[in-house]
């Protein structure tokens, strides 16, 4: 095979080419010069250095990207020093340093790198931590030391040691970090430049969190490894003004970016009619990261055509951070009709509520190239097209594992079962659910029995936590079904305020009582409940 350019041949390339980083906040966009972080990406370099990092470190880097600057510089300094970076949700709340907690338990040596503010999060919820395990970065040097490198030294990178580790927005019982090495994330990043069809004209936006797989991997590496511009925006601001999306790609002239399917209804009814966008200049949004509607994609679609928004700009993906987040793309925009008739089953899988919403489905598209997709049942064995089953996924560039966890049975025979269900129809994918009890909501992966856990541990309710896709709205709802002998005394705001608190978003609706719904052999019934709170046959407050 032919030898790729290594990461910091490209990262010594970018540093000297002419492509743009635009910083945009509050309706001004701000030049960050190469000069600028060449010179900031030493800054870092020598704080890391006198902390005593080397080559083959790993750090678990806690660096908010909102400080754009010292995210930017602080990444491309461990990856010129050969230090793998641990990259996950900077904390600002008590879930995100439980996270980090167990993350660190695994990596007892490892240094936090993180930004002052985050590092105050850290501190105070974390009251046992030695302090100096953490390292705080400058976010706007206003002096560089007299003894800081003049030039970056580049480290000779083995391909096979580790690049940086991800962690999917999933579990706090048990997360998973999906380790990536060098040659593996070289060949992701080749194919993926293929199936995006990159061009030196591109400029990529994104407001979506830099510490998962889509947002570090469009935003910061591929601009890098292809020269391209970059315009950095803050979730925060998007989900505060949602308007400020198209008004950051009208202003930079952004070809390309992303968004998962809640944002668009949240743009939709943000929109005010006095708007001055000009968007013939997308390409293209990707859209994935959670469950895709077709109504939300034609209702937004046809809402924004005035503005010059094109009719096939929305291209549905599907992808996991075990493959750096892509697997198939919709490029091609192929949406054949998809018939209920012709579908069956090939595990445990009630097709009945598929078939009611067949009209919705979304085609996910076909795997980009050296990546193989297969259905298969729970044996292993692929079925046919039009068989619902299990997503298996094959290539070169997946990962190599999860960090400090057992990863032997990650594999059958090459292939990873990725969790998810659905099937294929000529070499196209169309998802249709999840094994595991996990919920998107707002971009984000629930596990469902986190926050049941969350409630029994602190009030002792046998409880059940439900997740509702609508398909016709677009939006995701989280119910809490609780159990008590006394229904009229469950504390419903103090429940609703800890959630929120020890999640970091709201329950929809809380369901008091006097005995959950169960099976036959005692297990609770969560569809059941779920139904009977849809038809109106339990209430919630």
């Amino acid at each position: 095979m032919k030898q790729l350019p290594s990461l910091n041949e490209r990262l010594k390339d970018y540093l000297k080419s002419d492509s743009k980083i635009t910083l945009y906040k509050d309706g001004t966009t701000t030049l960050y010069s190469k000069a600028s972080l060449e010179k900031d990406i030493l800054f870092a370099r020598h704080t890391f250095k006198k902390y005593g990092l080397k080559q083959g470190d790993m750090v678990l880097f806690q660096i908010n990207a909102a400080t754009k600057k010292a995210f930017l510089a602080s990444f491309f300094a461990l990856l010129s020093m050969g230090v793998a970076p641990v990259l996950l949700t900077a904390a600002r709340s008590r879930d995100h340093v439980t996270r980090l907690k167990r993350v660190a338990g695994d990596n007892p040596t490892a240094p936090i790198i993180a930004d002052s503010e985050t590092a105050e999060f850290i501190k105070f919820f974390w009251k046992d931590l030695d302090k100096n395990r953490i390292i705080t970065v400058v976010e706007n040097v206003e002096k560089y030391p007299d003894d800081m490198e003049n030039e970056i030294e580049y480290a000779d990178v083995d391909p096979n040691a580790l690049a940086l580790v991800l962690y999917s927005s999933g579990s706090t019982t048990d997360p998973k970090g999906v380790m990536m090495n060098n040659q593996r994330f070289l060949l992701m990043l080749k194919n993926l430049g293929k199936a995006l069809k990159t061009s030196p004209k591109d400029i990529w936006l994104q407001w979506l969190p830099l510490e998962h797989a889509f947002g570090i991997v469009t935003l910061i590496v591929i601009p890098m490894y292809y020269n391209l511009g970059a315009v950095h925006m803050n979730a925060v601001e998007f989900i505060q003004n949602p308007k400020s999306w198209f008004d950051a790609v009208s202003k930079t002239r952004a070809t390309k970016t992303a968004a998962p399917n809640f944002a668009y209804p949240l743009l939709k009814q943000a929109i005010q009619g006095n708007e001055k966008w000009d968007l013939s200049c997308l390409d293209f949004i990707l859209n994935g990261g959670e469950p895709l509607s077709k109504k939300v994609c034609k209702e937004f679609t046809d809402s924004m055509k005035h503005f010059g928004f094109k009719e096939n700009t929305i291209v549905p993906l599907y992808g996991l951070t075990e493959a750096l987040g892509a697997v198939t793309f919709n490029m091609e925009h192929e949406y054949p009709e998809v018939y209920a008739e012709k579908l069956t089953a090939g595990i445990d899988f009630n097709l009945d509520v598929l078939k009611a919403n067949i009209a919705d489905i979304v085609c996910q598209g076909r795997a980009i190239p050296e990546m193989q997709i297969r259905i298969s049942n729970d044996l292993g064995e692929p079925l046919n097209d039009y068989v619902v089953g299990n997503i298996l996924v094959k290539s070169d560039y997946i990962c190599t594992g999860y960090l400090s966890k057992d990863s032997s049975d990650l594999f059958i025979d090459g292939w990873l079962d990725t969790g998810d269900l659905g099937f294929l129809s000529e070499g196209l994918l169309y998802v249709v659910g999840r094994k595991k009890d996990m919920f998107f909501i707002h971009g984000k992966n629930i596990y469902l029995r986190d926050i049941e856990q969350v409630i029994t541990s602190k009030f002792g309710y046998r409880c059940a936590v439900c997740g509702d896709n609508d398909f016709a709205s677009g939006n995701n709802y989280v119910y809490l079904f609780v159990e008590s002998q006394d229904p009229a005394d469950i504390p419903v705001k103090e429940l609703k305020e800890h959630v929120f608190s020890e999640m970091g978003f709201g329950l929809n609706k809380v369901i008091p009582m006097k005995k959950l719904i169960t099976t036959g052999t005692g297990k609770i019934a969560k569809e059941k409940m779920l139904l009977a709170f849809k038809n109106g046959e339990i209430t919630g407050v």
